[in-house]
């Protein structure tokens, strides 16, 4: 053996950094210049995992924003009743062939006071209750809970349906109004409303226009 196999023979077993003898010395890092290629992969994987997190967790946010309830509307306002429809319990006599405005305004925690008048003998008659708002959207409940109303928007701005369910005297009641802020005709809104009906599986022969006037006035 030479000098320098003796040499290397002796250093061998010099514990550096750590090391002791008959083990071989830990290096604090196990790269070599080979392997640099490998982990710029690994980190471009890794970025592109973690990419694909973040946007799974940002299309699950959206998700749910879009499954949570819109934000309460705003029915407080003037209304016009431009067409109603019963389920055939209402009696000829009573169904009106005049209507006026009817107020709502909006009370605190979404119940709103609804206020309407009628007609009846040639004299005006101020009705006034309120729609007590339930967990779900757009229903509501009337007449201590005798009564269920549901409000569907509509695709024309401006315009809803008011559908009210129930039993009076023994006897399954509904009625179903296409409301609008303004008092004018809307075509596309009573197309929208006929097919409301047919939906419901109401008839389309007990729906009925009824006119519309500002102004209650009694006869003398």
């Amino acid at each position: 053996m030479d000098r320098r196999d003796i040499a290397s023979a002796k250093w061998a077993h010099v514990p550096v950094h750590g090391g002791y003898k008959g083990h071989p010395m830990r290096s604090q890092s196990t790269l070599c210049p080979g392997d640099l290629p490998c982990v710029r992969a690994q980190c471009l994987e890794m970025k592109s995992l973690l990419l694909t997190i973040l946007l799974l967790g940002l299309v699950a946010v959206l998700k749910a924003q879009e499954a949570l309830p819109d934000v309460q509307e705003d029915y407080s306002g003037i209304w016009y009743a431009k067409a109603m429809v019963h389920n055939g319990s209402l009696p000829s006599h009573k169904i009106p062939s005049i209507v006026f405005p009817a107020r709502i305004i909006a009370l605190e925690e979404g119940d709103l006071e609804t206020t309407v008048v009628f007609w009846n003998n040639g004299h005006c008659h101020e009705f006034k209750f309120v729609m007590k708002k339930t967990e779900e959207p757009g229903k509501y409940t009337a007449f201590h809970n005798t009564k269920v109303i549901h409000v569907e928007k509509t695709s024309v701005n401006e315009h809803y349906i008011f559908y009210c369910e129930g039993r009076h005297n023994g006897t399954s009641f509904g009625m179903g109004k296409l409301m609008g802020r303004d008092s004018g005709e809307n075509p596309e809104a009573m197309e929208e409303f006929k097919n409301f009906i047919k939906r419901m599986n109401l008839r389309l022969e007990n729906m009925f226009v009824p006119e519309i006037r500002d102004k209650c006035v009694e006869s003398d």
